[in-house]
């Protein structure tokens, strides 16, 4: 036996799976195709519930789960939830086991990237042979790893870097992991370079992908199509393609191209929920009510089993039944959604603004205020704030109910929190045009944001003159009045960390800090410095796990 066989067999050994079908016998019949491997540690579960419990609680190196597990959850669910809530990483190694070969099956499995698939039946040699390839690709990902988690971007340049000249056999999935990590960091112009550097070497599909996304970050939307248009010209099935470039149609203002690029998408691919929710909130915005109530049913229906299952999906839907002229359809639909979300106030918020809603167009006032009244009841008892997009509602219906002033301060609020969300204005925009205040309400979201520039400007200014002291007092003052704008809580933890690197550590001051930044990450994660403020941190707690 070779030393590579060797080393690879000690893995193996060493190695924590969890098997997840529904059949006994065919867990029984892995779990000794396993044994024979010599691995030692096997879980299994009959059910994708049972599996996202024993994910929750344990961190396994490989999953081995069946696509079909009867009632409730899908594989493909349990590897969607897996990687949302980070019970998987890069190294893990998921395999989707199926006896299935549909388009719509592999599809849906496939946007969630698993690492193989095994089509039932399969000899145990196959299995081993897949297993050991790709633990073989993954070893080197384990340091790198770690860094990801802390959210520590340079260290895991740096760990790829190194790897990448010994110029090991998976040398393209570093390369592509790099090219990643380096969007993650906020590098986009260094990203973009190094794609073009991949792309002179051969025609890489995942290096014109990482192109298209460093360009759509750095604001470069005309060539950012062009190479989204180009991929799909080539290949068609690739997803993450269409929803780019989606979202290019809608920073050029063609949202109604936005719509025909995602309903292409969801024609080949109709099991992605997220896909099928942010088309239907666009048909919903371009008035096309036929393509937004399908999509919203699609939305409900996969989220049964769905991490992504929302309340907003039935409100949403309901919403769109009103326009089509189905009022008391869409009753029924909130009422659904009570019963898929019991002892949940957030849903019971959401559906008795809702309902508001819902009667005021069917001119039934009474039942109208009275749903109002059972709103603001719960919006007064609800712990914790409420979503932007319940808040919205709510001022949609003071303003059809005739309370214009509430409405519009409920409004002006949203907007001072996500003055640089060019999404979330465009939902007030939307609001403001059902409202027949199209005109008033730009003057309203213009006042709003210039107030926020202003008095971000003013505490930014402090800083930049050395008043650190008067900028911190700013800011947190500035903070607790707009827990959700993501610039001004970032500013907060920046002047802060900027005055103990200058004045020494303090233990409120790194609590505080922390506590913006996270209000950040929560945000946006996606935000640009939050690599800067993340290191920052790390130079005053150098040993802190900041991952969430």
């Amino acid at each position: 036996m070779s030393a590579e066989s060797q080393k690879t067999a000690v893995n193996l050994k060493m190695k924590i799976v969890l098997v997840v079908d529904d059949f006994f016998n065919f867990r029984l019949t892995m779990k000794n195709m396993l044994r024979s491997f010599a691995i030692n540690y096997i879980d299994d579960a009959s059910t994708g519930e049972e599996a996202i419990r024993k994910l929750s609680v344990r961190k396994y190196d490989i999953i081995l789960c069946d696509y079909n597990l009867g009632p409730g959850k899908s594989g493909q669910q349990v590897l969607e939830e897996a990687k949302f809530r980070e019970y998987i990483n890069y190294s893990s190694i998921f395999i989707m086991v199926t006896a299935e070969n549909t388009r719509e099956m592999i599809m849906g499995a496939a946007e969630y990237e698993p690492d193989d698939y095994l089509m039932k039946p399969f000899a145990k040699e196959v299995l081993e042979k897949k297993i050991k390839n790709i633990i073989e690709k993954k070893e080197n990902f384990k340091e790198i790893d770690k860094s990801l988690i802390n959210h520590d971007y340079s260290q895991a340049i740096t760990l790829c870097e190194a790897l990448m000249e010994k110029s090991p056999r998976n040398l393209s999935e570093l390369m592509k992991l790099k090219g990643e990590i380096l969007i993650k960091k906020g590098s986009y112009q260094e990203a973009s370079e190094f794609y073009n550097k991949v792309l002179v070497m051969g025609d890489v599909v995942w290096a014109e992908l990482g192109t298209g996304k460093a360009n759509f970050m750095l604001g470069k939307y005309e060539e950012a199509k062009n190479i989204f248009e180009n991929v799909i010209t080539k290949n068609d099935k690739i997803m993450s393609a269409y929803d780019y470039l989606a979202k290019i149609m809608i920073k050029l203002n063609n949202p109604k191209d936005a719509q025909q690029i995602l309903m292409k998408a969801t024609s080949i691919s109709p099991k992605a929920i997220l896909r099928q929710k942010n088309l239907g909130n666009i048909a919903y915005s371009n008035e096309d009510y036929s393509v937004a109530e399908s999509s919203f049913k699609s939305a409900v229906e996969q989220g049964k089993n769905s991490c992504f299952k929302s309340p907003s999906d039935y409100t949403s839907l309901a919403k769109t039944l009103v326009q089509r002229d189905a009022s008391e359809e869409g009753l029924d639909i909130l009422n659904d959604a009570i019963k898929a979300f019991p002892n949940n106030s957030d849903a019971r918020l959401h559906v008795s603004v809702t309902e508001s809603y819902v009667y005021t167009k069917m001119n039934k006032t009474e039942e109208a205020v009275k749903s109002m009244a059972e709103a603001q009841k719960l919006a007064k008892e609800f712990e914790g704030p409420i979503s932007t997009e319940i808040m919205l509602d709510l001022a949609k219906a003071h303003i059809i109910m005739g309370d214009e002033d509430k409405g519009t301060e409920i409004i002006k609020n949203i907007v001072r929190g996500n003055h640089d969300n060019d999404e979330m204005l465009d939902n007030v925009r939307l609001v403001f045009k059902e409202t027949g205040m199209a005109a008033k309400g730009e003057n309203i979201i213009s006042v709003a944001r210039e107030e926020i520039i202003k008095l971000n400007d003013e505490g930014v200014n402090l800083a930049q003159e050395g008043k650190l002291a008067e900028a911190i007092a700013y800011f947190e003052k500035a903070a607790a009045q707009l827990p959700d704008n993501k610039i001004i809580n970032a500013n907060a933890a920046q002047v802060l960390m900027i005055y103990m690197k200058q004045n020494g550590k303090n233990e409120q001051q790194l609590i505080n800090a922390k506590i913006y930044l996270d209000r950040v990450r929560k945000i946006d994660e996606t935000y640009v410095d939050i690599p800067l403020l993340l290191s920052l941190y790390r130079e005053l707690v150098p040993e802190v796990n900041d991952g969430k």
